[in-house]
């Protein structure tokens, strides 16, 4: 197909190299939109990840930093692992025509990591790219998105990000809770909360997300809210120092324990069974309210019932 090697030019060895140097992958991605390609654009990078393209629209995208379609689907208990394991390749039909899930369904889930995956994959700084003509994404899923409605929504999401909280330093850093925050009240949301019950001080949002098995935008942007609220910081850069051999069999051991990623499959092994639930300190009861923490005003004729009580007590 000619018109995938827009922008192209041929390197010392007289090969054809599919993009011009410095072509960033939201530029690669609309050359070959462009042209109609149907293949995988794989982005080299951290965090990096594949575009799948049909016809020129986006079929699919994956990305270490966020989690798949499988995750998504195991982790809200749609699909049990063991069937999920014993699926064959290009897995949408057997699902659907073993009543596992409807069609509707899973073509949201592929929708949502879709989306998900793009906004890590797009972002990608100093990537080296390559384009494997013929691909196809190996779902089998039949929706496509307008690779424009792709970068627009990734253009959007980066700038909620940075409405949040202008600096990006907790994004991609490990997780760190405060656990004395200076405030007398806390008030979370859902997943406010499972981040900060699961914040080690190793888990990055990324991490978090693959744990949880929920959208790694998502988390990153609460990790954002958090760090507004002052109730996540920076962790400390570590100190350069030569390890013993004690301190080396701890580090072993506490990565053995972590969830585990699944090569091939950004998923994650079940995390092993926590040692305690996790409590804030004590005369802390709450932080402060957070964007997403409330869902809808408080009612009015409640507030009045506590006030006449309160009165009443007088």
């Amino acid at each position: 197909m000619s018109g995938v090697a827009v922008g192209a030019k041929a390197d010392a060895s007289g090969r054809q190299s599919r993009f011009a140097k410095g072509t960033t992958p939201a530029k690669a991605l609309a050359q070959l939109a462009a042209a109609g390609a149907t293949g995988a654009l794989t982005v080299h990078g951290e965090p990096g990840g594949v575009v799948f393209l049909r016809e020129g629209r986006v079929n699919g995208v994956e990305s270490p930093a966020a989690p798949g379609v499988d995750r998504l689907l195991t982790a809200a208990g749609l699909v049990p692992e063991q069937v999920w394991e014993s699926i064959p390749s290009r897995p949408v039909r057997a699902l659907v025509e073993g009543g596992h899930v409807t069609e509707a369904q899973i073509e949201l889930c592929a929708l949502q990591a879709l989306h998900d995956a793009a906004f890590f994959v797009l972002g990608t700084p100093r990537t080296e790219l390559r384009f494997d003509e013929g691909v196809e994404h190996w779902l089998g899923a039949d929706g496509t998105v307008m690779s424009h409605q792709v970068c627009d929504i990734v253009a959007r999401q980066r700038r909620m990000l940075d409405e949040v909280h202008p600096s990006d330093a907790t994004d991609h850093a490990p997780v760190v809770p405060v656990l004395r925050p200076g405030l007398d009240r806390v008030l979370l949301s859902g997943l406010q909360w499972e981040i900060v019950l699961h914040a080690d001080g190793v888990r990055t949002p990324q991490d978090l997300a693959g744990l949880l098995g929920c959208s790694a935008y998502a988390v990153t942007l609460d990790v954002r809210r958090l760090a507004a609220a002052g109730l996540v910081v920076q962790p400390e850069p570590p100190v350069e120092r030569a390890p013993s051999a004690k301190a080396n069999a701890a580090v072993v051991q506490e990565a053995a324990s972590l969830p585990q990623r699944v090569p091939g499959t950004y998923t994650f092994d079940d995390p092993p069974p926590a040692p305690g639930r996790r409590q804030l300190p004590t005369g802390v009861s709450a932080l402060a309210v957070l964007p997403g923490a409330i869902d809808r005003a408080p009612d009015d004729s409640l507030l009045r019932r506590i006030r006449t009580a309160l009165q009443a007590l007088r």
